[in-house]
């Protein structure tokens, strides 16, 4: 009988850490200081640490592969967002083709822009809607 007391004892005291902390009497207190303590972490992040655990740390080697874009950009489709061009009836040659101008959020990225496809690879507004619609 005394070790099943004692059992239940131990099961009670358990049961009882487990329990939350009680209502704070100042909440608004305990929600500034749990913010506070949320802004401290990102910040730490963020700001970077001396060890590899840092998020700027971690997203150096990501960034070093990114830096060239040209061979992930070449394997994007060469899209011309107007009209293809009509065949000329006379001389039975294609036109030229107009070429997108480069985008604005490489700039910073790479000296020049070259656009590695060819003109007879473009896909036109025409060739997008036959797609969607087949």
């Amino acid at each position: 009988m005394e070790e099943e007391l004692e059992k239940l004892l131990d099961r009670t005291t358990h049961d009882l850490s487990r329990l939350p902390s009680p209502a704070s009497s100042e909440p608004v207190g305990e929600i500034l200081q749990l913010i506070d303590s949320f802004a401290r972490s990102i910040d730490y992040l963020v700001d970077g640490t001396s060890d590899d655990d840092g998020l700027i740390q971690s997203l150096r080697e990501p960034r070093k592969s990114f830096k060239n874009l040209k061979a992930m950009r070449q394997t994007a489709p060469d899209f011309r967002p107007l009209a293809r061009p009509k065949k000329s009836e006379r001389s039975l040659k294609w036109p030229a083709i107009p070429e997108a101008p480069p985008p604005i959020f490489l700039k910073d990225e790479e000296e020049e822009w070259q656009d590695q496809t060819s003109s007879s690879d473009a896909i036109f507004i025409e060739d997008v809607m036959k797609r969607a619609n087949s």
